[in-house]
């Protein structure tokens, strides 16, 4: 099995960068992680840095797949919530997760908030995770369309966050993903995903050699949509998997 990657972590139009990204790659096992920290409640860059920092150490760990992604998302929502109390600020330091493991054949993945993981086989889109979000929702049960997220006023609205103070936080688990020939993983935050479409992801895709070249066709996509507005912080983590 060999996995290659590329990400960025770009700032955008704000003042503070509130994304974080974690990588990592060790023996047969690899973890990729992006967090979005959320800026109007305050301190999101402390809430995304240190679930990122979770993360890798937890990971690292000889653990199964399962008790790691406990132990992300509870202790995560935990220590987030310790630090609201510890810095009186009760509606903030929160921040989205969405991270994948590769271990043997099989991709595991959790998410929480509107950060995204897609996965593609030959060149286009076969899963993408469902955003905990309120134009998403609306989307579900069919008020809009899934087009019209990105453009929806309330569109950053979210329903599950870690660093919630009022539930018990658990994941949405993705169900076991079985690696094919050349499947690739993109992980990326809303900031990055808003400013391009998914047949966009396909086409720079389907012309790419690489993770590089990839990343560097989306990023030009996104750098050149986000001229219209004021741009937010954006990351993404591609991932290239090909079997030996």
């Amino acid at each position: 099995m060999e996995i290659t990657y590329a990400y960025i972590n770009e700032l955008g139009d704000r003042l503070r960068q509130e994304d974080a990204v974690g990588t990592c790659v060790y023996d047969e096992k690899a973890v990729f992680a992006v967090a979005d920290g959320l800026g109007g409640h305050g301190m999101g860059d402390v809430a995304s840095t240190q679930i990122i920092e979770k993360v890798l150490r937890l990971f690292r760990k000889d653990m199964g797949i399962e008790r790691d992604f406990s132990e992300v998302f509870t202790d995560g929502n935990k220590m987030l919530c310790e630090l609201q109390e510890q810095y009186h600020i009760l509606n903030g330091i929160k921040t989205t997760l969405a991270c994948i493991v590769i271990e043997g054949d099989v991709i595991y993945g959790a998410y929480i908030g509107d950060s995204r993981i897609y996965i593609f086989e030959k060149d286009r889109i076969v899963f993408r995770t469902l955003d905990h979000s309120l134009p998403q929702m609306l989307a579900n049960i069919g008020e809009i369309s899934e087009k019209d997220i990105r453009n929806l006023p309330d569109r950053s609205r979210l329903l599950k966050v870690l660093g919630d103070q009022n539930r018990d936080v658990f994941p949405q688990i993705i169900e076991k993903y079985c690696i094919q020939d050349n499947t690739r993983v993109l992980v990326c935050s809303d900031g990055f995903w808003e400013n391009i479409l998914e047949n966009e992801m396909e086409k720079t895709l389907r012309k790419s050699k690489n993770s590089n070249e990839w990343m560097s066709r989306m990023k030009k996509i996104v750098e050149r949509r986000s001229k219209l507005k004021k741009q937010d912080n954006y990351s993404a983590i591609c991932v290239d998997i090909r079997k030996n």
